[in-house]
């Protein structure tokens, strides 16, 4: 990860899906994370789209005066998927350029459910704490148990010795938005040092 791209203060980035046809309360749930973040001084860093939870978290913070920063690829622009209140948008030429920026502007990570985009964006997120690169609290908003079978992989892997029992202290599980912001100032300390026990 390019350490050139400063964080911004308290900044969470939050992993969220564009579906307009997951059921409604997890646009809701995503909303009230929007306006939890943004009461607390909290910058939103997301995806950048006007669409699904991703609106949805963007406007909940919007509606409390928070400041929301997008990040997305011009091909999404370019389909007017943007979000047209947000505080910023970055406008990138590609996915991985907007996970690295999305990250490295954020302080700490929120996963809500979503889909394989979602996923990507969590797995990466842990796959660099687990390296001591990126060393910020990661929360998993497991409403609806949406997380259980990814977490029961992890206990697998720790199980079968692809990762160390350590690593489970890297991310917080939480039911709902209202458990986010405990679990960020609870979250112990991650280490660079950690990269030592990265591999078994």
């Amino acid at each position: 990860m390019n350490t050139a791209v400063e964080p911004l203060a308290r900044a969470v980035c939050v992993y969220c899906a564009s579906s307009s046809t997951c059921r409604p309360e997890y646009h809701a749930l995503a909303r009230r994370l929007g306006e939890l973040l943004a009461d607390d001084g909290r910058p939103v860093v997301y995806g950048g789209s006007r669409i699904g939870s991703m609106g949805s978290v963007a406007d909940g913070a919007l509606s409390r005066g928070g400041r929301v920063i997008g990040v997305l690829p011009r091909f999404l622009k370019d389909m007017e998927l943007s979000h047209d209140g947000l505080t910023e948008l970055h406008v990138v030429e590609d996915m991985r350029t907007r996970k690295h920026l999305m990250l490295s502007k954020s302080e700490a990570v929120v996963a809500l459910p979503g889909g394989c985009g979602t996923f990507e964006e969590l797995l990466e997120a842990i796959t660099l704490k687990r390296l001591g690169i990126f060393l910020g609290p990661i929360v998993i908003v497991n409403t609806n148990d949406f997380y259980a079978p990814l977490l029961a992989l992890f206990e697998s892997a720790v199980r079968e010795r692809f990762m160390d029992a350590r690593h489970l202290a890297m991310w917080q599980v939480v039911d709902g938005p209202d458990g986010v912001l405990p679990a960020i100032a609870a979250a112990p300390e991650w280490p660079a040092e950690a990269r030592r026990f990265a591999t078994l």
